[in-house]
């Protein structure tokens, strides 16, 4: 086993091996092909055979035996004819029919039906169908196929197919005659053919149900004339109309060949199974033959495979034993080796190229030791430049170590900005540092183009025109300029000079290049770490006020909800207390209940009033209908209105006799002034006055509601007037609101072109203050 495995691992055992492969690979092949070719013929065949018992089997039913079961019904209708023309009382020609029982072939019975469907008399006493609706109307002539059916009721019930014909008398139809055949008789007919050693007839209807039971069938496989309908494939086709051949399983789970035919004259499909083992017999034999065959073709193959084997590898394992010592060092062997042209062509390529190897051999040895240098450069720039995320410290790693890489004694950097690059770091002679451009943009001068570019230059490989630029930088000796990209931008510079010409190889700048990429990515990096720090600090002041709102939006729901409860709860006491006592309540109590309702619905409407304000602001559906209004009225009005209310606050209003008329929105200012005079009423507590003034301010007007309350806290006079916004925000408050009337004040005013604020008074108290143009439509100064 030793000796083959080592035999089979040399070329001479691979060789073998392939071409035995492809021969015996070859005789599969035909083999194979040869065996489905030939199957599919025999497999033709069969199908052919089967689809032409299955005609024949149709032919049969439909040329024979319906015609001869017509030409019966119309003889016994002929006779029937003979009787009623003798005796028109039709009762020896009942006596007749049902002396004909049982002695026509397949027929159960014999029943005579009036024209309108219903029954006259029949050869079963028993016999009681009723109407037939099929058979009204039948004309002289025709004939009635009716497929089997269920007639009657468990446990009387039977399954049968009537054949009728009209009973003609004078050319008229004087009634119809219909024979009944049961499944068993027509089974019986069928049952007699054979189809093969193994195979089977029956019929189906449209629904799959049996017609006939297949003849093997025994009483285990459960089956029943128009019983569950069948599921196989052959029944599926049929009942779509289809007809053909194939393989599937049958009702007792074996594999058949079965062919399937719609007959529409009997309203049902046949079926022809045969045992798909038996049908398929031929297919042994000739697989038996196939085998044979592929046999002695792979015998032949490995005779033929180890001649051709012995032929072709001998020059093989002679270059196969000169590769091995070419590989062990050995670079002055070389091999001999006699045969055909192709193979002496082998051996003559393989000595050059032992002669190329061992040339190269030593040039390799002096790459490699430059290329190791370059990678140890490459690999500790790469770790530098990963550990830092500074831009200035990675330039001023990646200057210092293209200086130790190139050993060249000058160098300096640029950093991109926003409008250019500018010089970072530099070490270089002051006579040389005078001439450097301390910034420079895209396109100007000879570092500005080699930026643009995106290109790294080195002496010799810029363009004529611009070597007299380059040579005032550098007058002689070395030069190299390497850009720092990424892949979307310019990021910086590195140049590097040296006053001896020290040539770079092609391996050097290679190296360079790879430098700048690893530079330009580190910078990239950085510049991108840089800037996800400013969105980190943004994202986290927008979460700030996001979480802001969202505290402010829970306060609002919390404050509109506790609003709502209020005033509905008293709405729903006061009624019910109407409902319940409308008969003992006095009149003062009616109206008190009935005060009540109005003024908390008037709060109400006052809120949802107050919610579609601010809806239509922030869509910017608010348009002004500006008119000229007397300010003076309007505040007296709104104070009259607040005194009204019964709140026992003094109001004193302080207007000159000369203040002007405005042209605003009035209704949209009186709803500015009412809401600031129920904040001072609300929040002052009954202390001391409330003061309404106005003032002119050149070409503007200011009015101030003044209170002597507890003033507001510092901190809030800026927040006050932002949407739900309220100094305290608890659900146990001592005032009602939900934080929407500032809001609305300021979005008013400012839309008339003015300005709102609040301020703390110095003796207590505050003030909140609103200025208005003139003329709204025109705006004014913006002098507060």
């Amino acid at each position: 086993m030793r000796l083959l495995k080592r035999f089979l691992g040399g070329i001479r055992g691979r060789i073998l091996l392939v071409v035995l492969l492809v021969s015996v690979l070859t005789s599969v092949l035909v083999g194979v092909s040869s065996y489905y070719i030939a199957r599919s013929s025999i497999k033709d065949q069969v199908n052919v055979n089967l689809s032409n018992i299955a005609q024949d089997v149709q032919g049969i039913i439909t040329d024979v035996w319906l015609p001869t079961l017509e030409r019966q019904m119309m003889m016994v209708a002929d006779i029937a004819e003979m009787f009623y023309t003798a005796d028109p009382t039709l009762e020896e020609t009942e006596k007749e029919l049902v002396g004909t029982e049982g002695k026509i072939p397949g027929f159960k019975r014999l029943s005579v039906f009036l024209p309108n469907g219903y029954l006259a008399f029949s050869s079963d006493p028993a016999y009681h169908p009723g109407s037939m609706e099929e058979l009204e109307g039948m004309e002289a002539g025709e004939s009635l196929i009716i497929p089997f059916r269920v007639e009657g009721e468990p446990p009387e019930e039977e399954k049968v197919m009537t054949v009728a014909v009209p009973v003609v008398i004078d050319g008229e139809v004087l009634g119809v005659l219909a024979g009944d055949l049961t499944p068993e008789g027509i089974g019986g007919e069928l049952g007699a053919l054979r189809v093969g050693s193994s195979g089977e007839i029956y019929l189906v209807n449209g629904d799959g149900q049996l017609v006939t039971l297949p003849p093997k069938a025994g009483e285990e496989a459960g089956l029943e004339i128009l019983g569950e309908p069948m599921d196989t494939e052959g029944v599926r086709r049929v009942k779509e109309g289809e007809s053909g051949v194939a393989e599937y399983t049958n009702y007792a789970g074996d594999e058949v060949l079965g062919s399937y035919i719609w007959i529409p004259q009997l309203g049902c499909g046949l079926i022809v199974e045969e045992g798909a083992a038996l049908a398929f017999s031929q297919l042994g034999t000739l697989r038996n033959s196939v085998i044979l065959l592929v046999l002695v073709l792979a015998l032949a193959a490995l005779i033929l495979s180890i001649f051709l084997s012995h032929r072709i590898s001998a020059p093989l394992v002679a270059l196969k034993t000169g590769a091995e010592r070419l590989g062990l060092g050995d670079l002055d062997y070389r091999i001999t080796c006699k045969g055909a042209e192709e193979l002496e062509s082998m051996v003559n390529s393989f000595n050059r190229m032992a002669e190329a190897i061992q040339s190269s051999h030593e040039m390799m040895e002096q790459k490699v030791t430059e290329s190791t240098r370059e990678l140890r450069t490459l690999n500790e720039m790469i770790s530098s430049l990963r550990s830092n995320m500074s831009p200035y410290e990675i330039l001023q790693e990646a200057l210092q170590l293209c200086l130790e890489f190139t050993s060249y004694d000058m160098g300096w950097c640029y950093l991109a900005g926003d409008e250019g690059w500018s010089l970072l770091y530099r070490r270089l002679p002051v006579q040389h540092a005078s001439g450097l451009p301390a910034f420079v943009k895209p396109g100007e001068g000879i570092l500005g183009r080699i930026m643009e570019r995106g290109d790294a230059v080195f002496w010799g490989s810029v363009q004529d025109s611009e070597k007299e630029e380059l040579s005032f930088l550098m007058p002689e000796g070395s030069f190299v300029a390497l850009p720092l990209r990424s892949p979307s931008r310019a990021l910086g510079l590195i140049c590097l000079a040296s006053e001896r010409r020290n040539r770079l190889s092609g391996e050097s700048k290679a190296t360079l290049r790879a430098m700048a990429d690893e530079v330009g990515i580190a910078l990239e990096n950085a510049h991108l770490y840089l800037e996800l720090q400013e969105h980190i600090a943004e994202l986290e002041k927008a979460n700030r006020e996001l979480r802001g709102l969202d505290e402010m939006k829970s306060n609002f729901i919390s404050a509109v909800t506790h609003e709502l409860k209020q005033p509905l709860a008293l709405i729903g006491g006061y009624t019910q207390t109407i409902h319940d006592y409308y008969d003992s309540l006095t009149y003062e109590e009616e109206m008190h209940c009935l005060r009540v309702i109005m003024e908390r619905t008037q709060f109400l409407a006052s809120l949802v009033e107050d919610l579609l304000d601010i809806s239509m602001l922030e869509m910017g559906r608010i348009r002004l209908q500006l008119e000229e209004l007397d300010m003076v009225a309007l505040v007296r009005k709104v104070v009259e209105g607040c005194v009204r209310s019964g709140e026992g606050q003094d109001i004193v209003m302080d207007f000159p006799e000369d203040f002007p008329a405005l042209v605003v929105d009035a209704k949209r200012i009186e709803q500015v002034l009412s809401n600031l005079l129920s904040n001072a009423v609300k929040f002052s507590g009954g202390r001391g006055e409330i003061r309404v003034t106005g003032t002119m301010r050149g070409d503007r007007v200011r009015v101030s509601v003044e209170d002597e309350g507890a003033g507001i806290d510092p901190l809030q006079l800026e927040k006050i007037f932002d949407r739900f916004y309220q100094a305290d925000a608890t659900p146990r408050r001592p005032y009602s609101g939900v934080g929407l009337g500032l809001f609305i004040c300021r979005q008013l005013i400012e839309a008339h072109n003015g300005g709102i604020w609040a301020e703390n008074r110095p003796d207590g108290g505050s003030a909140f203050i609103f200025e208005l143009p003139l003329d709204a439509g025109s705006g004014g100064d913006d002098s507060t």
